[in-house]
């Protein structure tokens, strides 16, 4: 590996006994398709997928050679879920994939203030990869400046706010004037 410049992942792959991640990449400097093959000694079905995936990714001691800081921290969440999954007994593929949409999935009625720290971090990891998707920026082409959105009410339902109706607006500056006038009233 000449530089950090130099990788670009192509895929991942896990295998459950003993745990293990492979990391499959190109060398771009010679062209090379390489694997790195890094097995978990000390993951098990009870290690923190958060904080483990978090030591992976910012590994200090091993910087040059951490290909993890390549892979973003989500999906090496994913992974070490999935490698979780499968260090239990007689769990099958689909079982495991039908957990990770579980994991995966975010409650818009869950009350984030009731999570524990690992849970919370992963929650803001999929609200930030969803927020990253959706997100328009001025370099996109579906960038519009100032656009301007009416929401009509849905038929049969009644609209029950009428806020800057321009009749509240006049009777608010009558009001204010009235006022005006009652202090000049005081200091004559």
């Amino acid at each position: 590996m000449s530089s950090s410049t130099s990788i670009k992942m192509q895929k991942l792959g896990v295998r459950f006994r003993p745990p293990t991640i492979y990391l499959f990449y190109t060398d771009v400097s010679t062209g090379k398709l390489r694997r790195r093959t890094v097995v978990l000694d000390d993951f098990t079905k009870d290690s923190d997928i958060t904080d483990y995936a978090n030591e992976l990714h910012d590994d200090k001691t091993t910087k040059k050679r951490n290909l993890f800081r390549y892979v973003p921290l989500r999906r090496l969440e994913r992974l070490l879920f999935v490698v979780k999954e499968g260090l239990t007994a007689n769990i099958s593929k689909n079982d495991i994939e039908k957990k990770l949409r579980k994991f995966d999935e975010l409650d818009i009625n869950e009350d984030l203030n009731k999570l524990d720290d690992g849970t919370l971090k992963h929650k803001k990891l999929i609200m930030n990869e969803t927020f990253e998707k959706n997100r328009v920026d001025p370099s996109s082409k579906n960038f519009v400046y100032d656009v301007v959105v009416d929401f009509e009410p849905t038929p049969g339902e009644k609209q029950t706010s009428e806020w800057d109706s321009a009749d509240e607006i006049e009777e608010d500056i009558k009001q204010d004037d009235d006022d005006f006038e009652e202090d000049d009233d005081d200091f004559k």
